[in-house]
């Protein structure tokens, strides 16, 4: 017990960065592994009990405050990483996290740990397809994508706080106000601006492939001899990219390219 202790204190509590350590939901993995667990039984068997026997719920208002709290969350953390150091002395190569109390280190530590939050909300879209009952939607790739994405703003808060780790959730929170300004225009547009949208609705699963892209490129700069930058995260990161980019990459294949399937009579039947 003492040597599984002493494994715990070192990871958790000495290789932490000590000043996110009295911040909500940082001080141990604990609270983040309840919330994961807290949200697969609501999920898996709470909301599914309660769906049976039951019409779908009409949740466009929900729905459609949800988007708005969205757009405007992810560009206030969006704007806010942006100008916490990429617009002051951050550039394109290899950026160590600044562990110091320095105002603005402590600015782009806090606006990572508000993603956080986001992530968090962001769970909500799995409750709102099972209580419309889109149970198709709430599938392996969107459920693992909100707890692998909430997982890995809770590693880089806790340990790489700033420096090239903020790329990734400074571009995600930009795309997501992109995603979210369509899906409400999607719901709550006219008629013709919904028939526009839905011709353009595989451009969205293409731009997130495109930002994972983006993404893995520049991470893979920790390997680089030149750059002294932790392995630890960022290793599990960079393959976690490359799982989701491949899942994205099924589903777009899946769901968009048009595919010649045979009916019995052997008559070639396209579907997209």
């Amino acid at each position: 017990m003492e040597a599984i202790y002493r494994i715990y204190n070192e990871i958790f509590n000495e290789n932490a960065d000590p000043r996110c350590k009295d911040w909500l939901l940082m001080s141990s993995p604990w609270p983040v592994m309840a919330i994961i667990a807290v949200y697969l039984v609501i999920i898996k068997l709470i909301l599914p009990m309660h769906m049976r026997g039951r019409k779908p719920y009409d949740l466009r208002v929900v729905i459609m405050w949800y988007n708005i709290l969205q757009i405007v969350a992810n560009s206030i953390v969006a704007w806010g990483i942006l100008t916490s150091g990429w617009t002051t002395t951050y550039h394109f190569g290899c950026m160590l996290p600044d562990y110091s109390m320095n105002p603005e280190a402590l600015r782009m530590l806090s606006f990572l740990w508000w993603t956080l939050f986001i992530k968090i909300f962001e769970m909500m879209e799995t409750m709102f397809y099972i209580l419309r009952k889109k149970y198709r939607q709430a599938s392996f790739l969107h459920i693992y994508h909100h707890i692998s994405t909430f997982t890995f703003v809770w590693m880089a808060v806790k340990y790489v706080g700033g420096g090239i780790t903020s790329f990734s959730p400074m571009l995600n929170s930009a795309v997501h106000v992109i995603m979210y300004s369509y899906y409400l225009l999607s719901a709550v547009g006219s008629p013709s601006t919904k028939a526009f949208l839905a011709k353009y609705k595989k451009w969205l699963t293409m731009f997130q492939m495109i930002q994972f892209t983006v993404i893995l490129v520049f991470s893979l700069q920790i390997f680089l001899p030149s750059c002294p930058a932790p392995l630890g995260v960022g290793v599990f990161y960079i393959v976690n990219v490359v799982f989701v980019y491949y899942m994205f990459y099924n589903f777009y294949m899946n769901n968009y390219t048009t595919k010649t399937k045979f009916n019995q009579n052997g008559n070639g039947v396209k579907s997209n």
